[in-house]
């Protein structure tokens, strides 16, 4: 989502009304030219006061997603819309636990597109999230509200709201794991690509012979380089005592 500002059409249309109530009331003025530039100083002034009366709005436009696929477009633009549909429920249920559910749906939901918008081919790797976990949600949240704005909230409602509200948890936890399982591919293509380094390192004598993964040299180093603990505490004891200096051989 995107923030677009609208500007007003009112002041355009005072300025214009201007034009139009100066040749009616004084059409001569506009045959001269010190009329028609008085007129036009007025209508400009006009214009920019009304437009600090009527700034406009700000407006959140949703991002087109063009993957190139037709099919694949229209499927990602109904499960926006299903998504922000949990948005505009999120907005309308006052409840801390219900909003900090719909909100790991939305984030993961968000993430999703935007992959697919990146690589369309994954749309295979979330097809239970579009047309399952996706609508089941979006139903389950419609239900909810219907519920919650019943004139009186008996055993049954309160129970069926108690059950959607304690289901949305496993609901968020399915909307992440279907988004990072669009990852799968991208690491194995990391761990291949680290695996072809790490032979060309070893070949090139660059790192040692033995290594197993260059994944594990940093926190190699980082153990290699932490002093053993005799040696630490010779340095913090050195460092307490002052340094000494020897000269020569003496």
């Amino acid at each position: 989502m995107k923030k677009v500002h609208l500007k007003s059409a009112i002041p355009i249309y005072i300025a214009a009304a201007l034009w139009l109530l100066a040749g009616l009331i004084f059409p001569k003025l506009l045959m001269k030219l010190p009329g028609l530039l008085v007129t036009a100083a007025l209508s400009v002034g006009a214009y920019f006061g009304a437009s600090v009366l009527f700034p406009g709005r700000d407006v959140e436009v949703r991002d087109k997603i063009e993957t190139g696929d037709a099919a694949v477009d229209r499927e990602i633009d109904i499960a926006r819309e299903r998504l922000e549909n949990l948005r505009r429920a999120n907005e309308a249920i006052p409840d801390a636990e219900i909003t900090r559910n719909l909100d790991r749906m939305y984030a993961s939901g968000q993430q999703i597109f935007k992959e697919l918008g990146r690589d369309p081919r994954k749309i295979a790797l979330v097809r239970r999230f579009m047309n399952y976990y996706l609508p089941t949600s979006e139903k389950l949240m419609e239900q909810y509200q219907v519920l919650m704005n019943a004139p009186t909230k008996g055993e049954n409602i309160q129970s069926a709201m108690s059950t959607i509200e304690s289901s949305l948890g496993l609901a968020a936890g399915a909307f992440e794991k279907c988004a990072d399982n669009l990852y799968k591919d991208d690491e194995m293509d990391i761990d291949a690509e680290i695996k072809v380094m790490q032979t060309m390192l070893t070949g090139d004598n660059l790192i040692k012979t033995g290594m197993n993964s260059i994944r594990d040299a940093a926190p190699a180093a980082k153990q290699a380089a932490k002093p053993a603990p005799a040696e630490q505490q010779a340095a913090e004891k050195t460092t307490k005592e002052g340094i000494k200096l020897t000269l020569g051989g003496h």
